[in-house]
């Protein structure tokens, strides 16, 4: 069961450098304490850097725990961290502008005609593009394939009936990738993608 913590934030200034580094620093938070919360290892700020590395394509890793699976993201306002036994990738977005380009680069031809169907306005345009942008980022964090992966070779796939708080069911073309997706009462769009099944999802808040 993916179990994520997570925190809304506000910006500290206007410097877009100062609250990239914001946002590092309270990833690292709720990595720190998910770790304690979850798996009883504690860490200080200052060494929890000497346990973490990672792989050639950049993916994170904690050095002597390989059964200890997580992912961080941030985006405008929020920061989350997931965990999991099996490998995880997160991503969340707060929906917005977008350049048209990525519709061809990221969506399938499936994927493109859903978000023609369903875009009645240019809200709910960048509502769906978004849903699918943070799905496909997601996956490529859990598979660790990095940028030159080709977008387009994988889909996912929406349900027609929505759950409460806007989570809907959503379905993978590699069967072997479970999904999770939701939006979030600050409306931005969290997505969640990891091997094996997926029963339910934890949410946890932490205070910034």
């Amino acid at each position: 069961m993916p179990n994520i913590y997570y925190s809304y934030y506000t910006p500290i200034c206007n410097s877009i450098p100062a609250v990239a580094r914001q946002e590092h620093m309270l990833g690292r938070e709720l990595l720190r304490k998910g770790l304690e919360h979850f798996y009883s290892l504690s860490f200080s700020p200052e060494s929890l850097p000497s346990v973490l590395a990672a792989l050639e394509n950049g993916k994170p890793y904690l050095k002597g725990y390989p059964e200890i699976h997580f992912n961080i993201s941030h985006c405008n306002g929020l920061a989350v961290c997931a965990f999991h036994n099996h490998p995880i990738g997160i991503d969340a977005e707060q929906p917005g502008y977008f350049p048209r380009v990525l519709i061809n680069k990221a969506l399938s031809a499936e994927e493109k005609s859903f978000l023609q169907a369903i875009s009645a306005s240019p809200v709910l345009e960048q509502e769906w593009f978004y849903r699918f942008w943070t799905l496909k980022e997601a996956y490529v964090k859990l598979s660790g394939t990095g940028l030159d992966v080709i977008l387009t070779d994988f889909s996912f796939h929406f349900s027609d009936t929505a759950a409460e708080n806007d989570h809907f069911s959503v379905r993978c073309s590699n069967p072997d990738v479970s999904c999770y997706q939701q939006k979030l009462n600050h409306g931005q769009i969290l997505s969640l993608c990891c091997s094996g099944s997926m029963d339910k999802v934890c949410f946890y808040p932490h205070h910034a």
